[in-house]
């Protein structure tokens, strides 16, 4: 997988959950013990985490980083910054060497990245769905 597979996984969750933003998003998400407010949140800060990873390359830990995303943000605006971390981890994962390796509990290549990143964001894009109760 690829910078591009990423941004298209977002374009997906935009285009799915946008047009629902003034849905209420503290019901649960799906299974989930997260409302689909803090699973938006959530994605975003995993994409921005393994971009961290990516760049820096570091092989026995995560970076001592995380994202906040501000309480009280409006659901249209946590998918920007859910894009935002989709773009900045597709041009970590584009600009990085295929030998590069990072941690994510063991060495994982880029393209494992990428991979992650579109599980992340497919996956919980669904629980969000299930949560608004959208087809």
């Amino acid at each position: 997988m690829t910078g591009p597979d990423i941004e298209r996984a977002a374009a997906e969750m935009v285009s799915a959950l946008a047009p629902h933003t003034g849905r209420d998003r503290r019901v649960k998400a799906g299974s989930l013990e997260w409302t689909c407010w803090t699973t938006a949140a959530h994605v975003a800060h995993d994409l921005l985490a393994y971009a961290a990873q990516v760049a820096a390359q570091p092989a026995d830990a995560y970076l001592p980083l995380d994202l906040r995303v501000r309480e009280g943000t409006p659901p249209g605006e946590v998918l920007r910054v859910v894009s935002a971390a989709a773009r900045l981890l597709s041009a970590a994962v584009d600009a990085a060497p295929e030998s590069a390796r990072a941690w994510h509990w063991g060495p994982c290549d880029p393209g494992g990245f990428a991979a992650m990143g579109v599980a992340e964001i497919l996956l919980h894009t669904y629980d969000i769905a299930r949560g608004l109760a959208l087809p």
